[in-house]
Formats: C-alpha cells, structure tokens, sequence
C-alpha cells in the first residue's frame, strides 16, 4: 500500500538513499503497533520530509502467523552449518527443547513432501522464522508442534562440493562423505541437485580390550575324549605319548583318514582369538541423488521432487564351532572309542550379516490461490526394496544325525555343505502412494482479527510385500498386505481479543481447535480432538494451554517396516554379564490400537522486550492407554513383562530379543521443563551511522527437564513399573548448547546431563552415573580472516570445519551398591566408539 502526499523530483530521488536508514528505527516501531499474530510489514518511512513518503508491503516470504523468534543472515552464518538439515539441527534448542522435528514453510508455504530444501545450503537462506505456538493449527499441524519459515533470498546460485572424514580418536574405526551440490534461485524459480557418498569402515571387536565370547575356538578343528582325558591307547602308544588333543590332518579333507594321520596332528592345536571374528558396527556404504526444481504454475507454485537412496551394511558376528559326537566304528573314525569332534564350519570363515536398502520417490507440491482459500496439494510416491541376510551358527543337530547315520558320504571332518548353516534372508519390497490436500481461509473478520479456518484430507496407501528364505534359498515364509488409511482435519484459529485492536486489557489471546479423524483398512474410524489457549497479557509474557484428546493407531512403519536383524551389546542382568543378542526390529503387524491424552502448559518470558533473553516453563502430562510405544530397555522388569520377546539358550545365556514395538497397558508420565536462552548480537549494530559488516554473534541456551512421573503397566492386572525408582530412568535431564562467532569463523559446543540413576536386580542395585557429554564443533573460513582472498586464491569461498563427537571421552559409570565396578561394565564394554573427530573441506565454486 502507498501513501503519497505532494512529491518532488528531489524527494524521488533520495528514497532510495534514506530507505536503508530509516528502515530499521521505522520497523521497531511497527513492530509494537500492528497485531502480534499478524506478520510484521516492511515499512519505509521519511519522517523528516516536509512532503512525507510511507511504504507498507509484506516482506518477502513473510508467513501468516508473526514470528516468535528470528535468525538473521549474519547469526544464520555465526553457526557453521553447511546444509538447512544441518542448522535446524543446530537450532534445535532454540526451536523446541523437546527435540521434536518441527514442520516446515518455504517463502511462508507448506512444504508438503519438499524435503529438497533441507539439502540447500545455508547460504541460500534470508532468514529463519520460528512462528508463534498458535501457527501449528493455521497450517494443519498436531497440538504442540513447532513450525518454522524458510526464507531463501530472492536470488542466488552456487556450485558448494565437501569432502569429510571421521574417526574414532581410540582408533579401529574410520570413514568419509563426499558431495557435490548445485542451487540456484532466480525469484519463485529455483532449483537444486545434490549426489552425495560415504562410507564407514568396520568396527573390529579386535580394537578396544573386549572379553572373549565364551566357548573353545579353533581355526582347524581338533578331536578330544567325551569325558577328557586320553583319547585312544593306540593312538598314545603310536605317539609316544598321552594324547588328549590332535588337530585335524589334511588328508582327512579329502579321504579317510587312518591312525598315523592323526599321529602327526597328536597335540597340536590352532586356537585363534574369537574377537577376529566379530565387529562391533558392520562396515556401511550409502549413496543418494536428489533433484528438485519449484517454479510458478500460474497462480500456483508447484515443486516437483526426485530421490534415489542406497544404503549396505556387512558384518561379522564371530566364528562358528561344533562339537558333535563321533562314534566308534565309523566309517571315517580310525579310533575304538567314541571322540568328541570340535570345530568351525569352514576354517576360519566368519558368520556373516548384511543389510540393504534401496529407495526411489518423487513428490509433487501445489501451493496457490483459489478465489479466497490458499490451496495446498501434495503427492508423494516411492518404491523401497531391503535385504537382510543372517547367519546365526551351525545346525549341531542335523550334523549329529548325518554321523549318527553312518553315511560314508558324509565327511565330518571335510568341508560342510552351506545347508549346514542356520541362516535366513529376509526380502522386502513395499510400495507408498500419499496425496494430502489443505485449505484455508479468513471466514469472519473479528476487531481482534480474522477467524481461519483450515481443511485438510489425506490419502496414503501401502503395499508391502515379504519373503524369507533359508541358506540354500528355499522359501520358508512368505506375506502380503495392503493397507490404505485415509484422514481428515479441521482446525480453526479464533482471535479474542489484540493489543490496539479491541478490549486493550486482554492483550493478546487466541483459542484454536481442532479435530481430526483417521481410518485405517481393518480398522475403525480414529478420532483426535485438540484445544489451545494462547494469551499475551503484557508484550514481554506468553502463557499457552493445551489439551488433546487422540486415539492412536499404528503407522504403516511400526505395521509393516522391513525386518532387519543385528547385533546388539547389551547388559544382562539376569547372568551379569555383556550379551551380545540378536536384536530384531522392524513392523510388528499384531499392534493394537489406543488411546492418549495430554495436557501442556508453557509460560513464555522476555523480560528484556526483544530476542536477546528468553525464559521457558513448561508442565506436560500424558496418560496413553493400549498405545504404542518402542520395546524398552530390557530390564529385569521389562523382561519379566515381556518373556516371549527374549530368547535364552539351555544356560540362560541371551540369545535373542524380539525389540519391535509394542503395545502397553498404560503410561503415565509427567514433567517440569524449564530453560533460558540468551542472544547477543543478532542485528547488526550502528557505527557512526553505519552497519557494522559481519556483527559478533553469541548464545547460549540451557534447558532442564524434571521427570515427575514415568509410570508403566506392561499388561492389564500386572504390577506398575515405576520407571524412575529402579528401572534404569534418570529424574533430570540438563542440555547446554553455547554458540559464538561471525560469518568467516565460530564455535558452538554443547552438552548433556542425566542424573544418577537406578536398576534393580532382585536385592542387588546396579548405580548409574551418566557424564555430561560435549560435543564441540569449529569452522573457519580463512580468505574472510585475511579481508578477503584474491578472486583465484585457492582459499576463496574455501570453510574447514571440526566435529568432535564426546570431546572428553565420558561415559556412563555403573558400580555396585559398595562402590565396586560389576563385570560387563568396564571403559570399552560400555562405550568402545569413544571420541570421534570428524575433518570437512568445503569449497564454493
């Protein structure tokens, strides 16, 4: 909108020399004059002119709901993040404490399935908008969620390429990543690609002290007494001496052998360390491409996405021993007694286990106009195909009976057939369709403000496919499902009362609605209703109430997700010891329905009047019953609820455990979260009438949660397990992230802190105490240091960047009720990783 008095060629003239100057003392004070929960316009005013000229217009990408926090170019640049994935991560405890992913807008529009933008470098941003709590039901969003406006500038182009690689300072592990990304943006036009690549050595079991598997392993195989002692009197008197041990002759592989072979094997023994065998993280390669382009379409903006991922994983679980019975008179025994034989499947041939993933999706967005409603379509297709391969050990059984049969076919001391091994090979292949359509409008206009009405409908189908075979490839298990789930929303955002719009003494309040219904194949009707009050009494206080009232139904994920199959380290209390189970995850189709309530109440404060200090409180309850939730931390009370998800052999050794998700009787939990975060510098500040280049830039934010309650009945008529007395859950919870620098340089270091914590093993308490954990990351850009590198310097638009993943290498510390460390629980059994140190080059072209 333009207001215009009496204008002169001189005036004309000098708008664009005042603009600048007066833009930002002008728009501190719109600020305090138009609605809070409308976007603050650009305004251009020349006060100081006789013939007096005011500018009003949206600033660019400006979305509907007011910001509650904003990160300028210069702050954006003060964190030496590379991609928007990576600062929203960074941003994150500025965002929601909660660690919750928030939904995201680009130029003030829903995203929908453009997930190309989170590849974007940073560079491309103007600015990053957290919007106020009252946005997540303008835009369709669940109650409580965060949403966050991606501004990119209007024009920009860049070719960015990094190389990076990690390591364990410990040693034993190592890996690197490479990309490439091109994006240009030309108005409403834009467009990106990026192929990126990586890989991560094996973690060998070999490089940190471990303790050895238990059991007896040898590289060739050797025979023995059933009950020890000396094996055969003849074969003694043929050695010279008491022989209780002789390894398998060569000539055995192939042809039977007699007394004089195993003569020249008479004591000998080729033991080898089990740790050679087993990794403890399978080597992993990954590979992506990803393109999308947005232009306008009309009066629509449409986006229009292409992925392709590939990911592989190999490891080693350890060496596979058998110990079968030969018996006397064998066809391809020499000896008058039985022995005992011992040995691997196939030398020193490692069990192995693999996984793969290959995906392929392409989404299409609409954002536009039609008449008065503002429009959003989203489609999204992809076609995802896994592969697990495991090898859990040899079949003894079907060994025992092959020697039992007497078959002269059969050679126990030969090469096996691979049927042999227990193995299994799971092959997935599913295939998703989703359409999601949204709608909004201002229906009434209040003196508060307009009353918005959002729509939104969804469709999304599933169709997953499944097959598991044995060793040798024969089908043992094969399903099928197709699921179609289909919702609908409404939501509606009713502004009561505005500061200078209305009952002044109210301040700012807002109450919004929602409900949505969800139906699954199979399935009835879900339903979720939600209500949130927002109130501003004062300009510097925000206080939010929300309740939501939702049945829950499982995802497609937690119903039909790959199996995948690894290896876990975990302590088992029950023996005491470190197990290393198979850990089954994966969709879990028997997953029942349920329901959920909760309550939030937060309390906003900025006592300063602008973004520099923010002070948080928050009280959150939920109480879920028959609903979901990820298999827990196998306790002995976990264990006890759940026997038929864990698996232990004759000993009771841990074999195997079942850690899909599960359905709970019920959960209550309760918590007191609390936190401060304090900015400096995030406008550029005037000297001399001039904007400092490149302002210093600092933060800090610290967060606090205070577990109130964690209650958890497992089954209906089962005892509570109260998780925070003897369960192994920590009461507090302290993260810190501090952040300081400018563009061309920075740090930013963060931290995490458990209190103590408890689990009991009948009258034994196992005590742990976690250590606060920092992570510190560093970036330099050296053509800016040195002012600015000639236009061909090596160095120009050249960033080095340091990661160090738990910079002091904690870990958490277990000891007994007299202050002693129990077994399993040592520097390397809990956290053998330790300190990783992770180098990236990147270089603008």
């Amino acid at each position: 909108m333009f207001a215009l008095r009496t204008v002169s060629i001189p005036i004309l003239l000098g708008v664009a020399a005042h603009a600048a100057l007066a833009h930002a003392e002008t728009r501190k004070a719109v600020e305090g004059a138009v609605p809070s929960s409308r976007p603050v316009p650009d305004v251009i005013v020349l006060p100081n002119d006789p013939a007096e000229i005011v500018v009003t217009a949206d600033r660019r990408g400006e979305a509907k709901v007011a910001a509650e926090t904003e990160f300028s170019e210069e702050e954006i640049a003060s964190y030496g993040a590379d991609s928007i994935q990576d600062l929203l991560t960074r941003l994150g405890p500025l965002i929601d404490a909660s660690g919750e992913a928030p939904a995201i807008l680009i130029n003030g529009k829903p995203a929908g399935f453009d997930r190309s933008i989170l590849s974007y470098p940073v560079e491309a941003l103007d600015r990053v908008a957290v919007l106020k709590p009252e946005a997540a039901a303008q835009y369709g969003e669940p109650v409580g969620k965060r949403v966050v406006n991606l501004v990119l500038k209007k024009n920009f182009s860049s070719l960015v390429a990094d190389v990076g690689v990690n390591f364990a300072t410990a040693g034993g592990q190592y890996g690197g990543t490479s990309s490439a990304t091109r994006t240009t943006i030309s108005g409403d036009t834009r467009w990106n690609a990026q192929a990126r690549i990586g890989a991560d050595s094996a973690f060998p079991k070999t490089a940190r002290n471990l303790p050895p598997r238990h059991g007896v392993f040898d590289g060739v195989g050797f025979i023995s007494a059933p009950n020890g002692g000396e094996i055969d009197p003849a074969l003694s008197w043929a050695a010279g001496r008491p022989v209780i041990a002789a390894a398998i002759p060569p000539s055995a592989l192939t042809t039977m052998p007699d007394l004089e072979d195993f003569v020249a094997t008479a004591g000998v023994l080729h033991p080898v360390d089990p740790n050679r065998f087993e990794m403890l993280q399978s080597s992993r390669r990954t590979m992506s491409l990803a393109i999308g382009v947005t232009r306008p379409l009309g009066d629509f903006s449409a986006s229009l996405n292409f992925n392709a991922n590939r990911s592989s994983s190999a490891g080693e679980r350890g060496l596979p021993m058998a110990s079968v019975t030969v018996p006397a008179g064998h066809p391809w025994s020499p000896f008058a007694n039985d022995v005992v034989l011992t040995r691997p499947f196939a030398g020193q041939r490692a069990l192995r286990i693999d996984n793969g993933l290959t995906s392929l999706g392409a989404s299409l967005t609409l954002n536009g106009t039609i008449g008065k409603w503002q429009t959003g379509l989203a489609v999204n297709y992809s076609r995802n195909w896994a592969d697990s391969f495991f090898e859990s050990g040899i079949d003894v059984g079907r060994v025992q009976q092959l020697i039992d049969a007497a078959d002269a076919v059969f050679n126990p001391f030969g090469p096996w057939s691979p049927d042999l091994l227990i193995a299994s090979r799971n092959r997935t292949s599913s295939e998703n369709l989703s359409l999601q359509f949204n709608v909004q409008k201002a229906i009434v206009d209040l003196p508060a403000g307009p009353v918005v009405w959002n729509l939104g409908a969804g469709v999304n189908r599933n169709s997953t496919q499944s097959r598991q075979t044995d060793a040798l490839g024969d089908l043992t298990e094969m399903n099928g499902v197709t699921r179609t789930q289909s919702s609908g929303q409404m939501s509606v955002s009713v502004p009561i009362s505005r500061r200078n719009g209305g009952a002044d003494w109210l301040g700012d309040l807002t109450v919004d609605l929602s409900a949505n219904m969800q139906t699954m194949t199979n399935s009835r009707p879900q339903q979720r209703f939600g209500g949130t009050v927002n109130w501003s009494p004062w300009p510097v206080i925000q206080l939010r109430g929300a309740i939501d009232l939702a049945e829950t139904i499982p995802s497609f994920h937690q119903l039909d997700a790959p199996i995948v199959t690894t290896i876990n380290r975990v302590f088992d209390y029950a023996r005491q010891e470190v197990a290393e189970p198979v850990w089954i995850t994966g969709g879990n189709p028997d997953l029942a329905r349920g329901s959920q309530q909760s309550l939030m109440l937060t309390a906003t404060a900025r006592p300063l009047g602008d973004q520099r200090l923010t002070l948080n409180l928050g009280y959150r309850r939920s109480v879920a019953k028959g609903g979901l939730a990820p298999f827990p931390e196998l306790t002995p009370a976990i264990e006890a609820a759940f026997p038929e998800r864990v698996t232990r052999d004759a000993e009771g050794r841990l074999i195997a455990v079942d850690a899909r998700a599960i359905n709970i009787a019920r959960d209550t939990d309760a918590a007191l979260s609390s936190g401060v975060a304090l900015r400096l510098g995030q406008h550029s500040r005037r000297a001399h009438g001039a904007s400092l280049a490149d302002p210093f830039q600092f933060s800090v934010s610290l967060n606090h949660r205070w577990r109130l309650k964690n209650e958890l009945q497992t089954h209906p008529g089962l005892p509570v397990i109260d998780q925070l007395a003897g369960s192994g859950q920590s009461r507090h919870n302290v993260s810190l992230q501090v952040t300081a620098g400018k563009r061309g340089i920075g740090a930013t270091i963060n931290g995490n802190w458990s209190s103590p914590a408890e689990v009991a093993n009948g009258d034994q308490r196992f005590r742990f105490k976690p250590p606060m954990l920092y992570n510190l990351s560093l970036f330099v850009e050296p053509d800016r240091l040195s002012g600015g590198a000639k236009k061909r310097s090596l160095f120009k638009d050249l960033k080095l960047s340091l990661d160090v993943q738990n910079l002091f290498n904690g870990y958490r510390r277990v000891t007994l009720e007299d202050g002693s460390v129990p077994q399993g629980y040592s520097r390397d059994e809990i956290d053998p990783l330790g300190r990783t140190v992770r180098l990236t080059v990147r270089k603008k072209f």
